[in-house]
């Protein structure tokens, strides 16, 4: 499966397919409209198995991504927005720089502080689109609920421990309501039911951090609580000025029920916030 990045702040966050609005943070306005966003520009330094179409052709070369955040009453509507490209490295010449694959994302989400912590609700739906050859698409609406926390909020003494940074996470239960085409494991088999996730970032300093994301789903035709699928990303980064970060990620994804194909990639990458 094809990941996107939703790119957040530089305190770290790995290649979740759908991230956080806002970048996972926590507080945010109540009221008003605002746009915020990020781009991203990277690529595959090593890639034996990892797809550059939704239906697991070519090998993926280069990502460029988008993000924007439109804040209809601040952080309490918001209505994030994905696009997503990649090319193939398979591709002769000059076409190793065109794009193979579309992705794009857009929902509505509501964010709402729980004390040191906050819940994030929301809608999203989502298209894979192959843009040079072959007609196999993966689509789907889910739902989803994401707790999010910053462990020095109620920790005395983490922050100043890791010389002003923290430990910030999440975790994520999702629901596909509408499924007729995403899979439930990396070789496009089944169908997918449930989604579990868990975030863990840790920054030193503002700075630096490294991050470490788990997703898990289910697939409706086999077992709809167990997972099916498991796909990990370490990753490590360090901001290099105001809002510039680079970025290095491992991504695994891997079936749990049966033998089939895996698929990993180690991507190098630069975001940019736009505010």
């Amino acid at each position: 499966m094809i990941s996107l990045l939703t790119l957040g702040p530089a305190r770290g966050r790995a290649l979740d397919k759908q991230g956080s609005a806002h970048g996972g943070q926590l507080g945010g306005a109540d009221h008003g409209f605002a746009l915020s966003g990020s781009v991203l520009f990277g690529a595959a330094i090593y890639n034996p198995t990892y797809a550059a179409r939704p239906d697991n052709t070519g090998h993926a070369l280069l990502r460029l991504a988008g993000h924007l955040d439109v804040d209809l009453i601040g952080s309490r509507l918001s209505i994030p927005i994905d696009i997503n490209f990649f090319s193939d490295r398979d591709r002769p010449g000059w076409e190793k720089i065109a794009p193979s694959e579309l992705d794009v994302i857009a929902g509505v989400t509501s964010t709402w502080p729980l004390g040191p912590t906050a819940l994030e609700l929301g809608l999203r739906g989502e298209g894979d689109f192959p843009v040079d050859r072959g007609n196999k698409t993966q689509s789907y609406i889910d739902a989803r609920a994401r707790f999010l926390y910053a462990l020095g909020a109620v920790i005395s003494g983490l922050n100043a421990g890791l010389a002003g940074g923290d430990i910030t996470g999440s975790a994520t239960l999702g629901w596909f309501v509408w499924n007729p085409s995403y899979a439930a494991r990396p070789d496009n088999s089944g169908s997918a039911l449930l989604r579990y996730g868990l975030h863990v970032a840790v920054s030193y300093t503002p700075r630096f951090f490294f991050a470490f994301d788990a997703t898990f789903f289910t697939d409706r035709e086999q077992n709809a609580i167990v997972p099916s699928e498991c796909d990990i990303t370490p990753e490590l980064g360090a901001e290099i000025i105001e809002g510039l970060q680079v970025h290095l990620a491992y991504e695994r994804d891997m079936p749990l029920d049966r033998d089939g194909l895996s698929q990993h990639f180690v991507l190098l990458f630069l975001t940019w916030d736009l505010g």
